[in-house]
């Protein structure tokens, strides 16, 4: 494999369309194992200016760009040097794409090396080229420069090379057997390597097939009461973070924050007396730490189970890896007992062994499917979670997992013959032993909803970022039913595929049935369930196709033409209309046929679960039949409340246009009884923290929203000096956003303000056609100035954005949705904060629609407080660090002209606000980030 001579390619070009962007730099490397041979690099003239975000990324100096030969003018040389020679490089299509473009075609063995490195380098944090280069220790001084990234491609398809090679036999003949399913271009690469370890096979011991990672690790032993009932010491807990406590003495320069060591000491409290405590700290309190240090004390105390629930992934993550490893060192410096942690997430995050084992020997794989079971061939002998994250799939493999994941459809649970290696119960054992369980509110409401059981049992409950908890609980409580959901369960009884192929339970169950003999009179009484239910599945299936051509008709009589994924919220002058009749008449008919199916699955049910109790064999079939059974029942008692109308849903359609598809949804009109009565009451201790949770210093929204009527409140400030730190202007002169020229205010408003500010400014935005829009109007404008913009949606992922914004600060990044919480930019690269609009929900969402229709005054009662709580949101991304300094600007005069401006400035930490011109504001925000008095 090293004695092959190869070509690596690398372009750089001045966008990522093909057809419409150009190549302005190629380069080309021929190699031998590590050995580079020979290079080419050449840069290359553009018909179009290039993009100043290009600039910046390469280096590429426009003037050299100018005096450059165009492609045609360098392109047969190019051709020649890389031959017939096979070709390599990252994300390799792209960079052929681009010269394909340009005339030229290549018939030769092409190897992706960021697909050989999903591969054989699982687990990887990232596959950009320079962040696996960093990893092999492979040197790459100048990224982003043609030459410089074919050197580091041609080195790393070395390196990969070599760490084939140190496959085993088993492993390589799997890849290639798989592979040999859908010709993969790397086959031949494994291949080569295969004939390499067979002709040296006598040298090797004869490995087995991969096996799980540490499959043979001790069990954790489950968390026991201890029986210590001592409160804990309050005044010991404030010690904790004192200069000369655990904090001082492992933090050089440690400094105790007041907040924080009032709010663990009233956690501590809640933990002693058992009443619920809610608390608004904010930013820069230190709240994670104020709630682990008490909770960790309480747990190893008394041997009691702590959960602590997140609504990000990002605090999931800080928690998990970097807050608590911290807490379990300092815990160890200061001789205390050490605690156990663990991080549970839902089944479908975790791979099943018997699933992945079943889906290799299968002879009918998409591509799709055999891509993800290379990786997972491969991830296999070093994961130790068998978590989904740790694996990169990419598009439609992610599709493939859901062949693969544990799910309650498809899980015997410790009947299973893979159930002492299997990742999810491994998982579950590990919070079983631990004091602190760290878990995201969809787990934890949709294990309250569901009562799978995937948490252990626990007695306290810390929620942070509560303020999201209501959304969750919405979102994890709702129904959803499409027509594909119904036919698929259908599918499940029993499908034809054409001539001799069936599937599906009913047609799986006589041949399970001959297998123990025919199952005497309970078989009998199975098989006469199954022939009584073959003419009812076929009257389900035109069922089913009427209901759901009456409903599409019904909406798109009823919707704007051309509007997109529009929703009919189903309220009872809706189910009034004389056509909804009609509908009713066909979903009672569906409905009645769903019974009798249901009974007939309750039948086969009983009679396989005493089958099963003799003989151990029906474990499958029973999970099945169960799950199908419930499934019967569920979608035709909640599609009931969608249909025929239920005072405790607000139930809604929602009609895609463009992939002629329709959705019935039932959402819970309040979460606040459910939460109370099946989650609060339930515990001893619930702690809910976030920086937003009062409106005005009144916590009563948010309490009466979640169901936590009663409970200690707890309001702590940052220890941010707001008033020297931050400035908040308010333009009295621009239109309101329901007015004409409103749009073009922002659009130039943004350029001023980024001028003076020389970028360094996120732009928050509530829709994103107005976000487009804006990043249209602004970017040459902007870049005549040297500075880039970003945007959400259009220019990469969030992470990718603001780290962007931070490595190149003279930027503006426009953000919805996400980025008005979660974001932090620590320091300069961020001085500027835009709130284009207050952030009040659409009016005709249905379940704000309904919700508000609770209230006496629903804008004043319902609308404003929620816009507060993100509003809060958005503005807590300017000021991260004491040493931050900015100006958060509000083009939404409405601040200055309704009765509810006030409520949100009343809101905000202690600070400066100023109204005045906008033509005085780009000059302010100069002479305040210099420093100056304004």
């Amino acid at each position: 494999m090293n004695n092959r001579i190869y070509v690596a390619i690398d372009v750089e070009t001045t966008g990522l369309q093909s057809g419409l962007d150009e190549i302005i730099e190629v380069a080309a490397v021929t190699f031998r194992g590590r050995d580079i041979l020979d290079r080419f690099e050449r840069l290359v003239r553009p018909r179009q200016s290039v993009p100043l975000k290009i600039t910046r990324l390469t280096g590429i100096d426009p003037a050299a760009l100018a005096q450059a030969p165009r492609f045609n003018e360098i392109g047969a040389d190019l051709a020649r040097f890389i031959g017939n020679r096979p070709i390599v490089g990252h994300s390799i299509g792209f960079d052929l794409m681009m010269l394909r473009a340009q005339g030229m075609n290549f018939n030769q063995p092409i190897y992706d090396t960021f697909e050989l490195a999903t591969l054989l380098l699982p687990q990887a944090t990232s596959y950009k080229l320079s962040a696996l280069a960093a990893r092999l220790g492979i040197p790459h001084p100048d990224a982003h420069r043609a030459l410089n990234d074919a050197e580091v491609a041609a080195q790393l398809f070395a390196v990969l090379s070599e760490r084939m090679l140190q496959l085993d036999l088993a492993t390589l003949g799997e890849m290639v057997r798989l592979m040999s399913k859908i010709g993969l271009p790397l086959r031949d690469l494994f291949e080569e390597a295969l004939r390499q370890k067979a002709r040296n096979a006598f040298l090797e011991p004869i490995a087995a097939p991969p096996e799980p990672a540490d499959a043979l690790t001790p069990e954790p032993t489950p968390l026991r009461p201890t029986g210590d009932q001592r409160p804990l010491d309050l005044d010991a807990i404030g010690a904790f973070f004192s200069p000369d406590g655990p904090f001082g003495r492992t933090f050089p320069g440690y400094e105790a924050r007041p907040p924080q060591v009032e709010m663990a000491r009233a956690v501590a409290a809640a933990f002693n007396c058992s009443e619920p405590l809610m608390v608004e700290a904010g930013t820069g309190t230190g709240k994670s730490m104020a709630y682990l240090v008490p909770a960790a004390l309480y747990a190893t105390q008394r041997g009691e189970r702590v959960v602590i629930s997140t609504n990000t992934i990002n605090l999931q993550d800080q928690l998990y890896n970097k807050d608590i490893p911290d807490l379990q060192r300092i815990f160890a410096a200061a001789g205390l007992p050490p605690f156990r942690a663990a991080l549970l997430k839902g089944r479908s995050n975790y791979l099943c062994l018997k699933r992945y084992h079943e889906l290799r020997r299968s002879e009918n794989l998409t591509v799709e499917e055999v891509r993800a079971l290379l990786k997972i061939q491969l991830w296999l002998p070093s994961t130790t979670s068998g978590d989904r994250t740790e694996l990169p799939l990419i598009d439609r493999e992610q599709a493939a997992w859901n062949k693969l994941n544990v799910t309650v459809e498809t899980c015997t649970g410790s009947r299973c013959p893979h159930f002492r290696e299997c990742y999810f119960f491994r998982a579950r054992r590990a919070a079983e032993a631990s004091h602190l369980v760290v878990v995201n509110h969809a787990l934890l409401i949709a294990d309250l909803a569901a009562a799978s059981q995937v948490l252990p049992p626990y007695d306290h409950l810390i929620i942070d970022e509560a303020h999201n908890l209501e959304d969750v609980a919405t979102d994890q409580l709702s129904f959803n039913l499409d027509q594909a959901g119904l036919l698929k369960f259908l599918d499940d009884l029993f499908q034809t595929g054409g001539v001799q192929v069936v599937s599906g339970l009913l047609s799986e169950l006589p041949t399970v049935l001959n297998e123990i003999g025919g199952g005497g009179a309970a078989g009998e009484r199975i098989n006469a369930a199954i022939e009584r239910m073959r003419p009812t599945l076929i009257r389900a299936r035109t069922a089913i196709y009427d209901c759901f051509n009456l409903l599409t008709r019904f909406v798109q009589l009823d919707t704007e033409a051309g509007q997109y994924d529009p929703r009919l919220r189903l309220t009872k002058s809706v189910r009034q209309r004389p056509e909804w009749q009609a509908i009713t008449q066909a979903w009672q008919n569906l409905n009645d046929i769903l019974a009798a199916i249901g009974n007939e699955l309750a039948v086969i049910e009983e009679q396989v679960r005493e089958l099963n109790e003799t003989t151990g064999a029906l474990n499958d079939v029973l999970v099945r039949t169960e799950v199908l059974r419930r499934f019967a029942t569920d979608v035709r008692v909640r599609s009931g409340h969608i249909i025929f109308g239920d005072d405790d849903s607000i139930c809604w359609l929602t009609y895609d246009r463009q992939r002629d598809t329709l959705t019935l949804t039932a959402a819970p009109l309040s979460v606040a009884e459910i939460l109370q009565s099946q989650l609060f009451a339930q515990k001893q201790t619930s702690i809910l923290a976030s920086a937003t949770l009062s409106i005005t210093g009144d916590f009563s929204f948010v309490k009466s929203r979640i169901g936590l009527d009663e409970c200690t409140e707890l309001m702590l400030d940052s220890p941010f000096d707001y008033a020297q730190q931050a400035l908040v202007y308010i333009p009295n002169d621009i239109p309101e956003p329901n007015q004409r020229g409103y749009q073009q205010m922002i659009e130039q408003a943004i350029v001023d303000l980024a001028v003076a500010a020389e970028g360094r400014m996120l732009a928050l935005f509530t829709a994103s056609n107005a976000l487009r829009q804006t990043y249209t109007a602004i970017q040459e404008p902007l870049e005549d100035h040297r500075i880039g913009v970003m945007a959400q949606g259009i220019d990469g992922s969030r992470r990718a954005l603001v780290d962007r914004l931070k490595e190149f600060p003279r930027s503006v990044l426009l953000g919805t949705n996400s980025f008005w919480e979660g974001v932090d930019v620590v320091g300069d690269a961020l001085s500027v904060l835009v709130i284009t609009k207050l952030p009040f929900a659409v009016p005709t969402d249905p379940v704000v629609a309904a919700r508000s229709e609770q209230f006496a005054d629903p804008f004043n009662e319902y609308s404003v407080p929620q816009s507060i709580l993100r509003f809060k949101q958005g503005f807590g991304r300017l000021i991260r660090s004491r040493d931050d300094r900015g100006i958060v600007v509000v083009l939404d005069r409405r601040l200055l002209t309704k009765k509810y401006g006030q409520q949100f400035l009343d809101s905000l930490p202690h600070t400066r606000v100023r109204t005045g011109p906008l033509a005085q504001l780009p000059g302010l925000v100069a002479r305040f980030l210099r420093g100056g008095r304004s």
